[in-house]
């Protein structure tokens, strides 16, 4: 494997002198005037409690602190960190120092990241942001830390008219998405709804359908499976081989009409799942995502959420989120962290898919109080704690979120 190599950056926060200096507060009111110290037993507490946290705070002495308590416990990680592209950030994001552009910006990646895989589960993963100043060093970056192995691919997300220059218009931003253990991880899954079907073969009075696979090929099928099991066409022609659904669900489809033979009287075809318009179908999802919300019309709902105009600039999508959390069929109590919270797109994305599927996901997200250059007097931790408690009233919440500070 090609290893990329820096001048690597110190921070503050590699002295565990520095880390063990900070404090954990939780607010008390609404203008955060009474912070109370929080032990570290209580602490605890609260990270393995069933509520959404929130941390105004450095999220890689943040990191260390909560790399122990959540070792391995983490199922999902999405995070959209500063891209290196010269806009000021307090987390710096123009990290150039002597014409040296992309040493400053790994090493703070690096530390981070080395953490993110720490708390990840065996069977969880990352989606990383980025665009593409700094998409191949990430990559390569990646692949030290998770390994190459582990890579799942690049969703790519078209989100609007794109970036131009003179010489062409960008349509995607990138989303690097790593396992921990890709053998582990489960597959990922898509839901489409057929609306292709121009053929009715067998005169179906539910109309036009086409036809999809439901087992696997003599060859490749595994006589101890639990769905190994014989199927017998109309005609008496049996079929032995592993189905994609067990016995109790093939029964069904056959009661309801779904499965196909082939023509009658034959009935000698691979039986095949039949599909009809205007039903959802599970596929491998494609990683161009173009069927989600546009930059634009994300800043209008955080704009219509927060009653304020451009409290914060190109925030993502919810249902871009909602997207990569839902393909990747993480169980519906999964613990999803974002250390670059930014604007809190992504706890409004669990709680839409919490109040969509009965789901209990939680989230840990933490940002810093940066400069917000669309509003100097609203840092961006502000932005992010308005939106969460305006989402948590909209859908009144059965459990508050707990706001910390870390200083």
């Amino acid at each position: 494997m090609m290893q990329l190599s820096w001048d690597d950056k110190p921070e503050l926060y590699d002295d565990e002198n520095e880390v063990l200096k900070l404090k954990i507060y939780r607010d008390q009111d609404e203008n955060q005037i009474v912070p109370m110290y929080l032990s570290p037993d209580e602490f605890e507490r609260i990270l393995h409690s069933e509520q959404h946290i929130f941390v105004e705070g450095d999220n890689y002495p943040f990191l260390k602190i909560i790399s122990g308590h959540l070792e391995n416990l983490v199922d999902l990680i999405y995070i959209d960190p500063p891209y290196n592209t010269g806009n000021f950030f307090s987390y710096s994001d123009s990290f150039s120092e002597n014409n040296d552009k992309h040493s400053a910006w790994l090493s703070f990646m690096n530390r981070r990241l080395t953490l993110a895989r720490k708390i990840l589960k065996e069977s969880g993963c990352i989606f990383i942001a980025i665009d593409q100043s700094e998409l191949y060093q990430l990559k390569l970056l990646c692949d030290q830390i998770f390994g190459e192995e582990n890579f799942v691919n690049d969703f790519m997300w078209l989100h609007g008219k794109g970036k131009k220059d003179k010489w062409s218009r960008t349509l995607q931003q990138h989303t690097l998405c790593y396992a921990k253990n890709k053998k582990s991880l489960n597959s990922f899954c898509d839901v489409e709804v057929t609306d292709w079907a121009k053929s009715n073969p067998d005169d179906d009075p539910r109309g036009n359908w086409f036809s999809g696979s439901i087992s696997f090929t003599e060859k490749r099928s595994n006589p101890k499976h639990k769905n190994f099991y014989e199927l017998i066409s109309p005609s008496g022609k049996k079929w032995n081989r592993q189905w994609l659904v067990p016995l109790e669900e093939m029964e069904m489809l056959l009661a309801t009409d779904k499965i196909y033979f082939g023509k009658k009287p034959e009935y000698d075809q691979v039986p095949r799942i039949k599909i009809f318009n205007s039903e959802e179908t599970e596929i491998i999802p494609k990683n161009i995502i173009d069927t989600v919300e546009s930059t634009r019309s994300a800043q209008r709902h955080l704009d219509e959420l927060l009653g304020e105009k451009q409290l914060f600039d190109n925030p993502k999508p919810v249902d871009l989120i909602e997207h990569l959390i839902k393909i990747t069929r993480q169980p519906k109590n999964a613990l999803i962290v974002d250390f670059f919270a930014g604007s809190g797109t992504t706890f409004e994305a669990v709680e839409s898919l919490n109040k969509e599927d009965g789901g209990s996901r939680r989230c840990i997200l933490v940002q810093t109080a940066e400069d917000n250059l669309r509003n100097p007097e609203v840092p961006i931790s502000e932005v992010c704690r308005r939106r969460i408690k305006k989402v948590a009233e909209n859908l009144s919440l059965p459990q508050p979120v707990e706001f910390l500070t870390l200083k």
